[in-house]
């Protein structure tokens, strides 16, 4: 579970533009109960359902009646009832979707429980089962993430309650692009206000990278915890709300961006948020950076600390659905051959860009990222060039036809034992109508 993965070299990337989950924030002034049974997320522009898939929205009192059904994600069996293929038509719209987990985890109030849901906004909201999000778990294609509102824990299953949602999707994939590198182990998060440490508590920021043990403590033990670093002494033990906002679940082991948190260990991480409800003074929330999951333990369990400083702010996004028509859709895929490698041996990635739009790609390049801790670049395939004192390899690829794509290759020798995780960046001149999946990434071992 407490797995190390060694990170890349911090990189800026360039702008990518799409709304994160990181503006998602709870408060019941931010929700607009309309009178169709459906409720509207103002920092955001999503609309909610307020009755679960099977309920009956019943507007004379406002209330949901009927039971809420559950669904296989999947079922072979029954593919019109799985959940993946389920559609709704309400409200006069018919553009509804099962929500992803950044955007299903923006209802969890963690201040109520049982449920831990606004109850006038979403009446008899079920806590049995867990609610179905459209985001796979990482680890295993066959489990989706999903939602327990009783408690507002999560985990990965492949069936559960399902609440619609409609509006542009919000991401929870991490950009480099809104973290800036603050040149002293600390690096500032321009989508929530907050600053940074980049290593855990325990480790030392050295040389780009973290080193040395993480330190464990007990819940009180990490309230208690500060730092001067940076100029700075008011480090804190960050919020759930705030740990969550750097969690990243395309990734796992950890479910961190190594580049911004080089050295990232997988461990349970502490927040300073207490659990609610009756007998549960001795609970607090903790995340796994193994996997991105959230759940509580007994305060004197130990877990690692991450610090923070300052104060979390949200911005607003459009709650206009992109068009696609006409547009640019970059896709970047990374391998590594071998993989695992051995020491001093030369190892191979292999990037893919591919234009998924309607639209040709203009001025397009793909960039590696190198970490010269860890490896020695060689080689690399035709109109790529190694700049940025060697941390980056970009390649240039020129105009990119709809439905095209074109691999580039960089060689490098491995000259440390251990794990490295590597990302590549494919871009154009032209706003890309899905950027979470610009970059790729790829993790692989080497061995003696």
């Amino acid at each position: 579970m407490k797995t190390k993965l060694t990170a890349i070299a911090f990189l800026l990337l360039p702008t990518i533009s799409t709304p994160t989950f990181a503006d998602l924030t709870l408060t019941a002034g931010e929700f607009v109960q309309n009178t169709d049974g459906t409720v509207t997320h103002t920092p955001t522009g999503l609309i909610w359902q307020a009755c679960s898939a099977g309920q009956t929205f019943e507007p004379s009192f406002g209330t949901c009646l009927g039971e809420a059904k559950t669904f296989q994600w999947q079922d072979d069996n029954d593919e019109k009832n799985s959940a993946i293929n389920m559609t709704s038509d309400f409200a006069g719209q018919t553009d509804w979707r099962i929500p992803n987990l950044a955007e299903l985890r923006s209802l969890v109030d963690l201040k109520k429980y049982q449920p831990t849901v606004n109850k006038s906004l979403f009446p008899q909201t079920p806590t049995g089962n867990y609610f179905l999000s459209s985001s796979t778990y990482t680890q295993s294609s066959s489990y989706q993430w999903a939602i327990n509102f009783g408690q507002g824990i999560d985990t990965y299953t492949s069936y559960g309650y399902v609440r619609f949602v409609r509006g542009a999707t919000v991401s929870f994939v991490i950009s480099l692009k809104d973290f800036s590198d603050n040149g002293d182990g600390t690096v500032t998060h321009s989508k929530t206000g907050l600053t940074w440490q980049r290593c855990a508590v325990g480790q030392t920021w050295n040389d780009g990278g973290c080193e040395g043990k993480v330190t464990e403590y007990k819940q009180t033990e990490a309230l208690k915890l500060t730092a001067n670093t940076g100029g700075k002494t008011d480090w804190r033990l960050p919020t759930y709300k705030e740990l969550l906002t750097i969690v990243d679940y395309s990734a796992h082991s950890p479910a961190a961006n190594v580049v911004v948190f080089p050295d990232a260990p997988s461990d349970y991480f502490w927040t300073s948020t207490q659990v609610a409800g009756d007998g549960y003074n001795s609970y607090a929330w903790y995340v796994n950076f193994d996997n991105g999951s959230a759940t509580y333990d007994g305060k004197t369990a130990t877990h690692a600390a991450r610090l923070v400083r300052g104060s979390m702010t949200s911005s607003t996004s459009s709650s206009t659905t992109p068009t696609t028509s006409g547009s640019v859709d970059l896709t970047a895929t990374l391998t590594a051959n071998p993989s695992p490698a051995k020491i001093n041996q030369t190892l191979t990635y292999s990037a893919t860009v591919t234009n998924k739009g309607k639209a040709t790609a203009t001025g397009t390049t793909l960039t590696f990222y190198v970490a010269p801790k860890f490896m020695s670049y060689t080689a690399s395939s035709n109109g790529c060039e190694l700049k940025n004192n060697g941390l980056s390899v970009v390649c240039q690829i020129g105009d990119l036809a709809a439905g095209a794509n074109v691999t580039k290759t960089m060689n490098v020798i491995m000259q440390k034992v251990g794990g490295v995780s590597s990302s590549v960046l494919a871009k154009s001149n032209e706003t890309d109508a899905n950027p979470a999946d610009n970059i790729g990434r790829t993790a692989t071992g080497v061995r003696k």
